[in-house]
Order: structure tokens, then sequence, then C-alpha cells
């Protein structure tokens, strides 16, 4: 059968499972020997279709291979190269806070000093509570911003991603907690409805299989 008669006859399938009514005996028997029917027609389909998929996917993956191969120095490059343009910018960043901390102390190292010397004034002049009220306000100085180095090329970006490391199991909030359900699938699948899991309930679903092969009862 060629494709064009497969493709025939399977578009007429939906219709006909469609109008199917099982109520009796009789209609499921017809029931079961459409599905049955359906099998051999996927059979055939995968006869037909299965080698033209197969050497359209040989094509593929040799083509994806040799595409490979091609590209794998170039990639090897990037991965030379971009580290090392991140670790520059790391240290430049580490250069830029530790310049802006100092100019910062600087900053108020100097406010701490006019603070000093306005209250050791108002002191002398006998405005002891001007003096204590001037000492006692919080010092508060400025963020201080210095100019990146790094020079903006088109085309390059970063992007900051972030991390994290566990330090203490015991703390984590229980929102956190990931439940293991490839676990208990697998015990569910090997102890069926003896299957004993706290705050879990094992339960079955039957679903038809059909094939030519297997014994009609």
């Amino acid at each position: 059968m060629n494709q064009t008669e497969l493709t025939e006859r399977a578009l007429t399938v939906p219709e006909q499972a469609n109008a199917l009514i099982v109520t009796t005996s009789e209609q499921y028997e017809a029931a079961a020997e459409m599905l049955l029917n359906i099998k051999s027609l996927q059979k055939e389909i995968n006869e037909t279709f299965d080698p033209i998929c197969k050497k359209a996917f040989d094509a593929h993956k040799e083509a994806v291979a040799q595409k490979k191969k091609v590209e794998a120095p170039l990639i090897e490059a990037e991965r030379i190269i971009k580290p090392k343009m991140a670790d520059y910018i790391a240290e430049q960043d580490r250069i830029k806070r530790a310049e802006e901390e100092r100019l910062r102390a600087i900053a108020q190292k100097e406010e701490e000093d006019r603070r000093i010397a306005e209250a050791e004034q108002a002191a002398a002049e006998g405005k002891h509570e001007e003096a204590e009220a001037i000492i006692s306000e919080e010092v508060y100085v400025a963020p201080v911003v210095v100019q990146k180095t790094t020079p903006n090329v088109s085309g390059i970006s970063y992007r900051e991603t972030w991390d994290y490391e566990i330090v203490d199991m015991s703390k984590i909030p229980r929102e956190y907690w990931i439940l293991d359900k490839v676990k208990i699938s697998g015990v569910v699948r090997s102890m069926k409805g003896a299957t004993n899991i706290p705050g879990v309930r094992v339960f079955s679903n039957k679903t038809v299989a059909a094939g030519r092969s297997g014994k009609r009862r």
C-alpha cells in the first residue's frame, strides 16, 4: 500500500471511531475489531515510513556531526577567551569597589573632623547642648561612585548569574524542599497496592492495549 492510500485510510478512522457506541457485548467486540484494525494499519504505516524517517535521520545526524566538527575550534577558542574577559571584569569591579570604599572613608573622616571642629567651636562659645547634639548626630556620607574603566565594545555584553551553596540544611524552609517523585514512582510500580508511604494514596488506571498477536477473550 502506498503513502497516499495509507493517508486516505487513516483519515477515515476518526469518523468511524466517533460513530462507535459500546453498550453491548456485540458492540464491544466490534470496537475491539476496529482497534485491532487500527493497530494493523499503524504497522503498515511504520513499515512504509520508518525507512524514510531513518534515512532522513541519518542524513541529519551526519550533517550535525559535520557542523560540530567545523565549529569545534571556534567553541574551544570561546571557552578560552570568555573566562579571561570575565576575570578582567571581576578584577576591575573589585578595584572600583575598593576605590569607592577608600574615597568614602576619606569623605566620612572629613565629615567627622568637620563635626568635631564645629562641636568644639560651639563648646568654646558655651553652647554645650548644641555641641552635644552635633557630636551625637549620625554622620551621613553620600555614596561615592567611581566611573568604570572597562571599555564598552559593541556586540559584547555580560550576564550576571547568582548561585548558592547549602550551609545548614536544617534551616532551609519546607517550601524549598523537592519531593522525590521518581523514587516514589519506583516504589509504587514495584509494590503496587502494597505500597505504604505516609501521605501518599496509591491507585491504578486501566488502559486498553491491542495487538493482532494477542489472544482474544
